[in-house]
């Protein structure tokens, strides 16, 4: 069979588990399988696909169609302008975390910085940060097989550290802090999608009982840490801009924004601690 017939069969086969994402995870599995791009892809579509490939579109599908995300089952997810090695270790980088990171590079100088990357799981924050800036990254997580997938993300860009609050940080002052901490409440993760649920890590989604367990303690915890007018960045979920703002302002956190993602949902709370 050809490329584009089996683009259209990959696509077939994909849609009772894909959906309207049937198309693309399709183009995802050849580029991969072939190390091609997506416009060579099309480009060479009446070349013959290799035999030996069969066995291994057929194993792809069969996983995929248990709802195992696609990032797992290739080893690697698109992040931000690279590309992330995961493992079900970490959760897979996603799109709302992009605003995150845009969040930051947009409302902070150039100059040489070291920042602090709470809860850093696969390390795409530190790696897309540290990577488009002059900036050092200090990441942390509890999770010791999550520090190894960061390794291979950050490279050198990073010092990583296994931990599950700041005492895990023996000194340091940080220009400023970002984090994708869990917030979805603990009660609600047995209704998330099954391809979240029954695969993604549970304790990097768990955020206590009301899903604001990490932003409480950022609030009333992370000053020490930080340089005089040190910020905060976090990702929140879409109904959490007031609950999180509420917090910082109660923890003595100044000029608090919310932005909104691409689907105008807000997406990340940021702050400044002593500015007026």
């Amino acid at each position: 069979m050809n490329r584009s017939g089996t683009l259209a069969w990959l696509q077939n086969a994909l849609s009772p588990i894909a959906g309207d994402f049937a198309a693309p995870e399709a183009e995802r599995i050849l580029t991969f399988l072939l190390g091609i791009s997506r416009s060579d892809l099309y480009l060479g579509g009446n070349s013959e696909l290799p035999g030996h490939l069969v066995e291994k579109i057929d194993a792809i599908i069969a996983r995929r169609l248990t709802a195992e995300p696609l990032p797992y089952i290739l080893g690697s997810a698109y992040f931000f302008d690279r590309e992330i090695a995961v493992t079900s270790d970490v959760l897979i980088p996603r799109l709302d975390t992009e605003t995150l990171v845009e969040t930051v590079l947009a409302n902070e100088d150039s100059k040489s910085k070291c920042f602090l990357d709470f809860g850093t799981g696969s390390g795409c924050i530190s790696a897309a940060l540290a990577g488009n800036r002059p900036w050092r990254a200090v990441a942390v997580d509890a999770s010791r097989p999550s520090l190894r997938i960061a390794r291979i993300n950050c490279g050198t860009g990073a010092d990583l550290i296994c931990g599950n609050n700041f005492a895990a940080l023996k000194s340091g002052r940080f220009d400023f802090l970002v984090s994708n901490p869990p917030y979805i409440p603990s009660a609600a993760i047995a209704e998330l999608d099954r391809s979240v649920r029954d695969f993604e890590p549970h304790q990097a989604l768990d955020g206590g009982a009301d899903g604001l367990e990490f932003y409480r303690y950022f609030a009333a915890s992370a000053e020490r840490l930080l340089k005089p007018g040190g910020g905060i960045y976090c990702e929140i979920g879409y109904d959490q801009g007031e609950s999180v703002t509420e917090i910082l302002v109660s923890g003595g956190w100044k000029n608090i924004r919310i932005v909104k993602d691409l689907g105008g949902r807000d997406r990340v709370v940021y702050g400044k601690m002593g500015s007026d």
